[in-house]
């Protein structure tokens, strides 16, 4: 038996420790989806470009809703747009659910990437935009759900508010906008609008930088896939309208709303504690963004980069046709009298995948250890160590294909009567190896990964093409004559392996049989239709809980309340100063502190210090506050009055009877010279 070790099995692949403990989760989930669409249609393998397929469709929607949207009646032009039981209603769904699938797609992306080590070197880029693009995503659906302006897009404007509040960066707090004092302004509808059309249009500028060092990149599933996931989210929007809440009333406690779990994850802990939650979010971002250094290997565990022999490369430029990472160039070659070309390898962009190494007719290419040479090497042993090869079969095993390179280790690597010859990727198997283990063994199967899965792209589909299709280095018709069997399988189809070693074994020649799935389809589509009242639910699972009280609320801005402070200069102070700052007396402005004190009915409910905000304490006096009250009648009394003595500071009181109503809100806010209510109280 070949021992693996000998070809240096895995050398090109790097994970970190830290993202091993969710191998386990994510071959789970591969094996049921696989069982449920077969390793060729299982989404999970192509959450990218499904992500890509879904902001598509919401861009496509979109336009449709931004035609019809006006930003001087937020809800009811979103109303008009629901109640359009032909286009509108099914159009609003459609862009919602499928902002909401992105979402999936992206997380399960993320998580793969994580367990295949795709966090570092030449993936940095494409990681670092893709968490900017995640961020963008989260922004453009926040503004969209603001722009509806009902119950729950108000929760999500004043939540983020609340947070913004924390960072010193804003003349006055941002909160203030929603206390309730007028309806939201025209402006900020248009802004909100311009940000949910102007963020998406700049995903698509970091989308291509995402994929900028990939080749051959592909932004969108193949079609019937495509077709399929469509088909279904039409479906589920024409069947399943997206919700649509209560208008939004900012004197008015939003209680339980339909909520949208996919984006607005954060709003309990936003809405409990927006210093918390900003933390949380910019520790997040930092470590995510980080993490192409933190996960990146020690030098020492680097996997080399390919390497091309000058002396041996023919210049043909298989391996810049075939490699998936653009790392290859063409540039003059040495002996140009011979061959013009040659090709240089670019170590920044190399990912020490080994397809090059199998795409090079005369072995000139490949990361150290792993050349086509080396692989013919290692089989020439295998051979030599099997005497009677021609009665045995031969097993070549991509070590990369999940839990199946292992299931076939336990059930076939220790049967003697069965070679063993595995590789990194079976896109890095050279033709001319396979040929040569097909003419001395008796018969050959290559179980490689599916080709939405290969950890190196398009190694499963260059090997396909190689050893089936006679793409070049391999010859026309030479391996097709040879006993060797190639498939594309995970390890929810050991069936299907199993039928095929079982066929190489009694060398019947047949094709192996393949297990009866009538009821796949009928499965596949059960299931797709969980998954998508899964996102249906998702997008409208209630959030909070319908307030038993009602809530009195302080807020109003007040300007320009300072002491002055003026002292005569000495005659030495005045010496000791510049001709043009001699001023006989020297006033001082200084910023006055308030003292705000609310009762209920006599209670003490609200006693703080107010101090203008600002580095310098030169914004004007800002007060938010909700206080929790029992609904009925209350005599209050609010008093806002200056530590300090100063005549130009204003003192500002309100006593009188308010009624409160459970849910709603009573205002008490500056207008003029006084405090009053709103709404007007008797």
């Amino acid at each position: 038996m070949f021992a693996p070790g000998d070809l240096g099995t895995v050398r090109g692949v790097w994970r970190p420790r830290s993202a091993r403990a969710l191998e386990a989760t994510v071959q789970r989930l591969d094996d049921v989806f696989d069982l449920t669409y077969s390793s060729a249609f299982n989404p999970l393998h192509r959450t990218g470009t499904l992500a890509a397929l879904f902001l598509t469709i919401a861009l496509g929607t979109g336009v449709y809703l931004l035609v019809m949207y006006d930003i001087a009646r937020p809800y009811g032009s979103v109303l008009a747009i629901q109640n359009d039981v032909l286009l509108g209603r099914w159009m609003r769904a459609l862009h919602r659910y499928a902002s909401d699938a992105a979402v999936v797609a992206v997380v399960l992306h993320v998580l793969r990437l994580l367990v295949q080590g795709k966090t570092w070197g030449p993936r940095t880029l494409a990681w670092v935009t893709g968490v900017l693009l995640a961020g963008m995503m989260l922004l453009s659906a926040v503004t969209g759900f603001v722009l509806v302006w009902d119950r729950f897009g108000q929760a999500l404007a004043v939540a983020g508010a609340k947070m913004l509040r924390v960072l010193p960066l804003f003349p006055e707090p941002p909160d203030r906008a929603f206390v309730g004092e007028a309806p939201m302004p025209a402006q900020f509808f248009f802004m909100n609008l311009f940000l949910h059309v102007a963020v998406p249009l700049g995903m698509v500028a970091f989308l291509w930088m995402h994929t900028a060092r990939l080749a051959r990149a592909a932004w969108f599933p193949e079609r019937r896939v495509s077709a399929g996931v469509v088909i279904g989210f039409v479906a589920l929007a024409v069947v399943w309208p997206a919700p649509l809440p209560a208008p939004a009333d900012l004197l008015a406690l939003p209680g339980r709303v339909p909520t949208d779990w996919f984006y607005a994850f954060w709003l309990p802990l936003a809405s409990a504690a927006p210093g918390s939650a900003l933390t949380v979010a910019i520790l997040s971002t930092t470590l995510l963004l980080g993490v192409p250094w933190l996960l990146r290997p020690w030098r020492r565990d680097l996997p080399a980069p390919a390497v091309s022999d000058p002396d041996l490369c023919e210049g043909c430029e298989q391996c810049l046709n075939d490699c998936p990472y653009d790392a290859i160039e063409m540039v003059v070659g040495k002996h140009p009298e011979i061959h013009p070309l040659l090709a240089q390898v670019q170590a920044d962009r190399c990912t020490s995948c080994g397809l090059c190494a199998a795409s090079c007719a005369s072995l000139a290419i490949g990361p150290p250890g792993r050349t086509g040479r080396d692989q013919l090497a290692a089989a020439r042993h295998l051979v030599a160590s099997h005497p009677d090869a021609a009665g045995h079969p031969l097993l070549i095993v991509c070590e990369n294909n999940g839990g199946l390179a292992q299931r076939l280790r336990r059930g076939f690597g220790r049967q003697p009567d069965i070679a063993w010859f595995s590789v990194d990727c079976a896109g890095a198997l050279h033709p001319g190896t396979v040929s040569y283990l097909g003419r001395h063994f008796g018969g050959t199967v290559i179980v490689a990964c599916p080709p939405q899965n290969c950890l190196y792209r398009h190694g499963a589909s260059l090997a396909e093409a190689r050893i089936l299709g006679g793409r070049r280095p391999s010859i026309q018709g030479r391996i097709a004559a040879l006993p060797v069997r190639f498939l594309n399988a995970s390890l929810a189809e050991w069936a299907d392996v199993v039928a095929a070693i079982d066929g190489v074994k009694r060398q019947t020649g047949s094709a192996p049989t393949r297990p009866r799935r009538g009821g796949r389809r009928a499965v596949a589509v059960a299931v797709s239709a969980g998954l998508l009242a899964l996102v249906a639910g998702g997008s409208r699972w209630p959030q909070g809980a319908d307030p038993d009280h009602a809530v009195l609320r302080l807020g109003w801005r007040l300007a320009g309340q300072v002491r002055e402070r003026c002292r005569d200069l000495t005659a030495e102070e005045l010496a000791a100063r510049p001709v043009h700052m001699r001023r006989p007396r020297e006033c001082v402005r200084e910023p006055l502190a308030y003292e705000l004190t609310a009762t209920v009915d006599g209670a003490v409910v609200a006693r703080r210090r107010v101090h203008a905000p600002g580095l310098r304490g030169d914004r004007p006096l800002s007060v938010e506050e909700d206080l929790a009250v029992p609904p009925g009648d209350h005599a209050v009394t609010v008093r806002f009055v200056p530590e300090a003595a100063a005549d130009e500071a204003k003192s500002l009181t309100f006593e009188g009877t308010a009624r409160f109503e459970q849910g709603r809100v009573v205002l008490i806010t500056h207008d003029g010279g006084r405090l009053v209510t709103r709404p007007q109280q008797r």
